[in-house]
């Protein structure tokens, strides 16, 4: 079962790591594309001040993470492969807070890793997710292909999304300096549990890294007319940094 976004997570706080092991994985190469659940409203939680007060004091505790069962362990590897010890840290909260609510609390699973992000103005919601697998590390694709496949937004309560500009941004940072991955600018229609569709608006960063069996994507979703700008978008991804990886250029 893959980690479900409720638009409720495991908490990355500002300048706390996370560390992964060799199980965190999830049974498809695309972490959004068969994620389900209740999809809250955008607006629905506490207000920013409130929020944004309970986060400014990180968590120096990592929150547990689940052994995998042996059913989730590939049967064959073409290679041997070891899993790599990741580290990742959100180190700028001037766009945007940690929030739970926004991911279900039981993402921390054997089977990948979200966690939910609100931005100030209280119209916005994040994502960061990161999955670590051998199922990822053998797929037969360039990281170029699993990261522009990766970055398109597949969420099952968002429909009629059209993706309005992509690029190569260089900007999350790992051991060798930064991290270059795909990111799209998008629009569609995102309907929250038992209320109306609304329009909305986002961007989305994503990185497959092959060697290291990892999958790594960031979203933001707004409010048609209240999203965050270029530069916030920016930000939110420069403040971002993954230890213990030196991922390449994508080839």
């Amino acid at each position: 079962m893959t980690p479900t976004p409720r638009f409720h997570g495991f908490h990355l706080s500002r300048r706390t790591a996370r560390a992964l092991g060799a199980g965190l994985c999830l049974t498809t190469a695309f972490a959004l594309s068969a994620c389900g659940g209740d999809p809250i409203p955008i607006t629905s939680a506490k207000t920013a001040d409130s929020s944004a007060t309970a986060s400014a004091s990180p968590s120096t505790t990592p929150r547990p993470t689940r052994t995998p069962s042996a059913s989730a362990t590939p049967s064959a590897s073409p290679t041997p492969w070891t899993a790599p010890s990741l580290k990742f840290y959100s180190e700028d909260d001037s766009v945007w807070y940690q929030d739970d609510s926004v991911v279900h609390t039981d993402s921390v699973t054997d089977q990948g890793n979200i966690e939910g992000y609100r931005t100030y103005n209280g119209s916005c919601l994040g994502y960061v997710t990161r999955d670590i697998s051998e199922l990822i590390h053998n797929i037969s694709l360039s990281d170029d292909i699993m990261s522009g496949s990766k970055v398109n937004v597949t969420n099952t309560s968002i429909t009629d999304v059209n993706e309005t500009s992509r690029e190569t941004l260089d900007l999350v940072h790992d051991d060798s300096g930064t991290m270059d991955g795909y990111s799209i600018t998008w629009t569609g229609v995102y309907t929250a549990q038992g209320a109306a569709p609304e329009d909305v608006e986002g961007y989305k960063f994503a990185r497959t890294v092959n060697d290291a069996g990892l999958d790594f994507s960031v979203m933001v979703m707004c409010l048609k007319g209240s999203s965050i700008s270029y530069d916030q978008w920016r930000t939110i991804l420069s403040g971002i940094r993954i230890e213990g990886l030196t991922a390449g250029k994508m080839s």
